[in-house]
């Protein structure tokens, strides 16, 4: 696969190459399937499909097992490809038999992405103003994803996937892995099943996909958000592949910085890198505020209706009708004097915060939840922001935790990593640099030729700081827990370094300096004078 990146393609190949991986893993899914009902029977696939009545079976059982089907026995991805990959018309009638044969349950809501999935295609893509190299070019990759195989254990199917998203063959925005190997590993301290986990930026989806690599099914609920359309489809793709419970993962194609929003939701945790450019989304805060109130009086509802009912929480989610009531039922209370409450007095201003978008993520969160997020480290120290650390930090008591990334791994800005929780029990912030006491390791997605963008955490640092955060050591020259009172000194400046002092030569003392600069003084008067007694004694003049 390295040498189609020497190839032409065209534009599209992106959303060409999802569209294949999709349609191979659906594919050999279905037709193992089969194989395994036909066992012990004296039918082959043809035959079984055929047979109208035993076809209908079938297609009962995978939508209850699967989730999918395929209608045709002729719609499988590698006859389609073996008796059509010469032809003139294959890849318009590829992107097309995929869409024709594919059932979805209706007990899931898989088709209401994967349709819009397909529309896009359907839209966007026209295989007839390829040119001829590009066409041959698309045709022999998606010959080549045909041949992979689903179940093979050494080299993973979802795996080839994030190896390809990583290439130059695809576009996809994701975020650095050491980001989302602090982010992922914060959150599992403090949390061994996740009810509902939200990534407002949710790119490649790997933040999401860290959490469930750890906890299986102990991670219910997926919720995410991104406004690049790649990314999304990307994501939804790369969750299917790699068998999240699909009916209780919930993205979205729109921007979080426009609406929080997903379905009245709350969340146990909120991981995401956060974009360095927030602008002032004045206009947008005031509609989120609003959501908050909104999300606030949902779950005293819902609390309501547990307590006193004995009611299940999932059905909020999977009872359609009782979704539909409880959100005519909080449209119908007066939320408008619920949101921004605390903004009075000295925080007024607050309302007109760039970062009001962070306030507002904070506070989609349920009373024992946790939000893990990497922004620019400008966040910490900038003058314009200062109300805002003091309303975070005094007002408020969210802020944790700040951990400072190790700069010789960044590509980009420096950035750090802070913990907001609600309800602390502290008033404490601890602060971790791990700038100069951390290891790496090589990634195990790797780039060719790009050392340093190869380079991780390895375990033993990302284990030390998992510690030291959970038991909130105080470490010389790597950790220090600090108070309310001295950060409000220090005018809420919450710079790592003004905290945690790495440095890793001998102090000196300026007053020793100013004596010792003294005696050289002094003594260079001495010799002065000496050698002008010896130039008068040899009558020598200048």
């Amino acid at each position: 696969m390295s040498q189609s990146r020497r190839y032409k393609l065209p534009p599209e190949i992106d959303y060409i190459v999802m569209y294949t991986f999709l349609y191979k893993y659906c594919s050999d899914t279905i037709k193992d399937f089969l194989l395994v009902e036909l066992r012990d029977k004296e039918l082959t696939i043809d035959e079984a499909y055929r047979d109208r009545g035993y076809q209908e079976h079938l297609a009962f059982d995978s939508l209850k097992l699967n989730g999918f089907y395929i209608k045709s026995s002729e719609a499988f991805i590698e006859e389609v490809v073996n008796n059509n990959y010469a032809k003139p018309g294959f890849l318009p009638d590829f992107l097309k038999i995929f869409p024709e044969n594919i059932i979805f349950s209706s007990e899931y809501h898989n088709s209401d992405y994967f349709d819009y999935f397909f529309a896009t295609i359907d839209n966007e893509i026209d295989t007839f103003q390829f040119t001829s190299e590009e066409a041959h070019n698309v045709s022999e990759i998606i010959n080549l994803i045909s041949q992979f195989d689903v179940f093979d254990s050494e080299f993973e199917f979802s795996k080839v996937f994030n190896i390809l998203s990583d290439s130059k063959l695809m576009h996809i925005g994701s975020n650095p892995e050491y980001i989302n190997q602090i982010l992922s590993r914060i959150v599992l301290s403090e949390k061994n099943a996740i009810n509902s986990a939200y990534d407002p930026f949710i790119k490649d989806g790997e933040s999401i996909m860290k959490l469930y690599e750890r906890i299986g099914y102990g991670l219910k609920y997926c919720y995410g958000k991104d406004s690049n359309k790649l990314n999304y489809f990307f994501t939804l793709v790369k969750f299917f592949i790699n068998n999240l419970p699909f009916n209780d993962v919930f993205l979205k194609h729109e921007d979080a910085l426009d609406s929080i929003d997903i379905n009245g939701s709350s969340f146990d945790v909120i991981l995401s890198k956060i974009p360095i450019a927030i602008k002032n989304y004045y206009s947008a805060n005031v509609n989120q505020s609003r959501e908050i109130a909104k999300r606030n009086k949902r779950s005293e509802l819902e609390s309501l209706l547990l307590d006193n009912f004995g009611m299940d929480g999932d059905s909020f989610k999977q009872d359609s009708e009782l979704n539909i009531a409880l959100e005519n039922l909080v449209e119908k209370i007066n939320l408008e004097n619920e949101s921004n409450t605390d903004f009075i007095g000295e925080y007024e201003s607050l309302k007109e915060s760039e970062f009001l978008f962070l306030l507002n993520l904070v506070d989609s969160l349920k009373d024992d939840g946790i939000m893990v997020i990497s922004i620019s480290e400008n966040f910490l120290f900038k003058n314009s922001l200062e109300l805002l650390r003091k309303y975070l930090t005094c007002k408020k008591n969210y802020i944790d935790a700040i951990i400072r990334i190790p700069n010789e791994i960044i590509k980009s800005r420096p950035e750090v990593v802070i913990v907001f929780k609600k309800n602390r029990q502290n008033r404490d912030i601890l602060f971790i640099d791990m700038a100069a006491d951390y290891e790496t390791q090589r990634s195990g997605r790797t780039y060719p030729g790009l050392f340093r963008k190869n380079l991780v955490l390895n375990n033993k640092t990302i284990s030390k700081m998992e510690n030291v955060y959970l038991n909130k050591l105080t470490i010389p020259k790597f950790s220090n827990l600090i108070s309310i009172e001295e950060i409000k000194s220090n005018a809420f400046n919450l710079s790592v370094s003004r905290y945690v002092d790495t440095f890793e030569g001998e102090f000196i003392s300026l007053d020793e300096v100013s004596v010792e600069k003294h005696e050289i003084q002094s003594n260079i008067k001495d010799l002065n004078r000496k050698i002008e007694k010896m130039m008068d004694e040899l009558d020598i003049r200048f």
